[in-house]
């Protein structure tokens, strides 16, 4: 007797952002694997066929395409591309970002504008092309990477923060207003996790970090690649508006 795979991506088409390292490049395996053909985009066009390459050298489908999501005009042109070459999307993971290390007296205007641009502006316009995509499929799913700074804040991150807060609202405005069409909506929360940004943490700031984490030790970046298939699959199917921290249970230990 076989039982249907409530994970299974078959057929699936996934596009995630700033994939082609860090949790990005790993999120886009999980896909992969889970059966969705994923389209790895980043800002670079070498980088992000060199990472699709590779994930077609396992045998997983995928392709390369560039998008600074900061643009709009690559917005859109990604919005034809996914049309053209597969007559829609199925799965979209917002999760290319700035991180500005900066004071809040030291955000001018051009610094604030750059980063809202990618972190804000770029998500959510890059999902209302993605809602005209997956309509026509019946629905789909969006999923907006966020951080544990969205919760509790760190001093020289704050516009950071601000912007990864500005997602869980929007993860429940698309959740409402697309629900009707099929179109799900949900927020992941990373906690800290071992990626290249973990190393330039010391040893007492990762001693720190540790501590605070109560199964003691730093995320893999497939976790949280196993979090947004989870609300990318049909067993989150009844998931929307929803934010989803996977972060080790350190947001519990901050209270």
């Amino acid at each position: 007797m076989s039982f249907p795979n409530p994970f299974d991506l078959g057929g699936k088409v996934a596009l995630v952002t700033g994939s082609t390292h860090g949790i990005g490049a790993a999120t886009a395996r999980v896909l992969a694997q889970a059966g969705a053909h994923v389209v790895v985009s980043s800002r670079k066009p070498d980088e992000c066929e060199k990472v699709a390459q590779a994930l077609r050298d396992e045998g997983l489908s995928a392709e390369g395409h560039a998008c600074h999501i900061g643009r709009m005009e690559d917005i859109e042109a990604t919005s034809r591309h996914l049309a053209r070459k597969h007559g829609g999307l199925d799965i979209l993971v917002n999760n290319a970002v700035l991180s500005p290390w900066r004071t809040i007296d030291d955000t001018d205007p051009g610094l604030f504008t750059k980063t809202v641009e990618v972190n804000l502006r770029g998500y959510w316009f890059l999902s209302v092309e993605a809602t005209k995509l997956m309509k026509p499929r019946g629905g789909g799913s969006i999923v907006n990477i966020s951080s544990l700074s969205a919760w509790h804040p760190e001093k020289m991150l704050g516009l950071y923060g601000t912007l990864k807060t500005a997602l869980l609202g929007m993860s429940r405005v698309f959740a409402l207003e697309y629900g009707e069409f099929g179109i799900r909506a949900n927020t992941v929360l990373p906690g800290v996790i071992d990626t290249r940004l973990a190393e330039a943490f010391d040893g007492k700031a990762r001693e720190r970090i540790l501590r605070k984490t109560p199964i003691g030790r730093l995320g893999r970046p497939e976790e949280i690649g196993y979090a947004v298939l989870y609300l990318s699959s049909a067993a989150g199917a009844f998931v929307t508006g929803a934010s989803l921290a996977a972060d080790g249970g350190m947001s519990i230990s901050m209270i």
